[in-house]
């Protein structure tokens, strides 16, 4: 079971949730997940499982994929429909005024995270915070907004416009913080209604299975999730090194990316580099595995 399960989560389960029952229906010793979902959030969650979980650093980092139902006029403590409403208010604007709004917050470099997320701050996790209602100073994030796809154009729903966007961004992007912020460069408020994971890195929804079907069958190995990794045949002398822990360098191979070290074809390893030309195991597979 040293493997990842594609798991299109549904609607009211936390990612932990999905783990812990994935965990006991195999038998798993270890499990974990790859980006979290909140509990109203859909869509592609990466569960690892076994031995494959010490490779989830390497898909954390990867860009991701949403579809997005950005609802304009309110404001809310949890930038969403599942906090408190605080603001209530009629917005008035045209498709050109959106357009306008997309290309200036697209150009954005910088993000302020939600205060309901995970981020530590003097040690303690900012959703903390916000339940003690006690204020912190927040700094703006490095983020990447690689592209905003239209889905719909505009609509009205119970008086407040709406629209459906895909959202095409980097390593620790809030959608949430994207629908306040775009809703201030439209002189108003905006919060999240529905949000849907469509990708992680290379990976897509479409090849997910639902929690309810998924059997063992379902398990990718570490391969598949990972199809690009370079390998590296070592003879019998090195194979022994590796499957002590030794560090690699440019005796063996120079790269940047994790690769696959094999022995006679078979796979013994996975390593990363460190700094360069040096590189370190994430996982050694002990023989005859």
């Amino acid at each position: 079971m040293d493997g990842f399960f594609l798991v299109d989560k549904p609607k009211g389960m936390t990612s932990f949730d999905v783990v812990y029952r994935i965990k006991k229906q195999f038998g798993l010793k270890k499990c974990g997940h790859s980006g979290t979902l909140d509990p109203n959030t859909t869509g592609l969650l990466i569960v690892a499982c076994d031995k494959a979980t010490k490779l989830l650093k390497l898909l954390q980092a990867k860009d991701k994929i949403y579809d997005a139902t950005i609802c304009f006029g309110y404001d809310s403590n949890t930038l969403d429909f599942d906090g408190t409403i605080t603001k209530d208010i009629v917005m008035n604007f045209d498709e050109a005024a959106l357009d306008l709004a997309l290309e200036e917050i697209q150009k954005r470099k910088t993000q302020l995270p939600p205060m309901v997320s995970a981020i530590k701050v003097n040690g303690h996790k900012l959703y903390e915070y916000e339940r003690k209602q006690v204020s912190v100073l927040l700094a703006e994030r490095p983020i990447e907004l690689y592209s905003i796809k239209k889905l719909s154009s505009l609509r009205l729903v119970n008086q407040h416009l709406e629209v459906d966007l895909r959202i095409h961004c980097s390593k620790g992007f809030y959608v949430r913080s994207f629908a306040k912020d775009l809703g201030i460069i439209l002189q108003g408020c905006a919060i999240l209604k529905e949000l849907r994971r469509i990708a992680s890195g290379s990976h897509l929804l479409e090849h997910a299975t639902s929690l309810t079907c998924l059997q063992e069958a379902n398990l990718k190995n570490i391969q598949e999730i990972f199809p690009n990794f370079g390998t590296l045949e070592v003879d019998d002398y090195i194979a022994k090194l590796v499957r002590n822990g030794v560090t690699l360098d440019e005796r063996q191979t120079t790269t940047t990316e994790p690769f696959f070290v094999t022995n006679h074809q078979k796979t013994i390893a996975i390593y990363e580099p460190i700094e360069k030309n040096r590189y370190k195991p994430i996982l050694i597979y002990t023989e005859g595995e």
